[in-house]
């Protein structure tokens, strides 16, 4: 089945209290690497035929992150996540398969759970499947609207639209959804603005669908933190602590020991060898590549940095630097190359 991939990345991030009026949200870094770049680089792994980023607000600094996996489209006026989708549809209209939508400030989704979604999606020959979650805060987001008996899902109410019934539903909409690509742009040109912000959602879409006789599914997430977005710094903050710990861990089950995992900081392109011991206090970003049996730390910064096997360094800064295998890295050193 070919797949094609929707990345939104246009909003504003106001949450975000920036004083630089082009510094887009999708941009803050996680372990020194952007929350789009987690994205692209989860569905890249889904081998699709088109990645398309929607960017718009503070989108040049978006679209210099992402341009090389990608295909990039404006939203000059953001006027909702089906106004958005449908300014891909210039790349996507024509191509078969199934379109994948997700939103660039999840950067915790793992390429496993798309699969899964996909498998769903293809097992029960959905027309559109949804991604929901559980929540006991539902403050924010769209709630999944299901008939009482059947359970089977019968639209997505956005919060502002919500009767007091429905705002009690904890099932919510989380953004992420497959549809048919052919479906996808025939019906998104339907959507309308009868709703209380006046605005197209795609949501709108299950509704849609689902009134004309097509199969509407729901994937409910496990786990809400995959596919939760960041809106805030307290939020992005929460998103590096969780993965900080995913790479800490992937890295100790290969081989390399990290005496306070608390306290170490690596990027998730960052390589280390076997028997290598990271001590406390130590920050590993960019591309790093460190060989195997050495100690690294404590107190140690490295940027983008090459280190061979069996090598020493503590209480220093590195950047842009090799060290070659057998060497000392002495107290307080600073090397800086080019």
């Amino acid at each position: 089945m070919d797949k094609n991939v929707v990345i939104l990345a246009a909003g504003k991030g106001a949450g975000m209290n920036s004083r630089d009026p082009e510094h887009s949200k999708v941009s803050y870094p996680i372990l020194g690497k952007p929350i789009i770049n987690y994205v692209v680089d989860a569905v890249k792994q889904l081998e699709p035929k088109h990645i398309v980023t929607v960017v718009g607000f503070g989108g040049e600094l978006t679209k210099s992150l992402v341009e090389q996996d990608s295909a990039i489209v404006w939203q000059n006026r953001l006027l909702g996540t089906g106004h958005a989708v449908l300014q891909a549809k210039p790349v996507l209209v024509g191509e078969p398969g199934q379109t994948l939508v997700i939103y660039g400030d999840t950067p915790l989704v793992e390429v496993d759970t798309l699969r899964s979604i996909f498998r769903i999606h293809e097992k029960n020959k959905y027309d559109m499947t949804v991604v929901s979650a559980v929540l006991e805060n539902t403050k924010g987001y769209g709630r999944i609207i299901r008939e009482e008996k059947s359970n089977r899902i019968l639209a997505i109410r956005e919060e502002s639209d919500c009767t007091f019934s429905e705002y009690e539903i904890n099932e919510i909409n989380t953004g992420i959804c497959i549809v048919d690509n052919e479906l996808l742009f025939k019906y998104i040109e339907r959507l309308s603005v009868d709703n209380n912000r006046h605005l197209f959602y795609l949501s709108e879409l299950v509704h849609l669908l689902i009134n004309d006789g097509y199969h509407v599914g729901v994937f409910v997430a496990e786990e809400m933190k995959e596919v939760f977005s960041i809106n805030n710094r307290i939020q992005l903050a929460y998103a590096a602590k969780i993965m900080r710990r995913r790479i800490n861990q992937k890295l100790m089950l290969s081989g390399v020991s990290i005496d306070d995992i608390g306290s170490v900081y690596i990027s998730p392109d960052v390589t280390i060898g076997q028997d290598t011991v990271i001590r406390p206090g130590t920050t590993i970003l960019g591309k790093s590549n460190i060989g195997e049996g050495c100690v690294i730390g404590p107190n140690v910064v490295m940027n983008n940095v090459e280190v061979g096997n069996e090598v020493e360094i503590c209480f220093a800064k590195l950047e842009n630097a090799k060290v070659k295998s057998g060497q000392k890295v002495d107290h307080h050193a600073e090397l800086i190359g080019k």
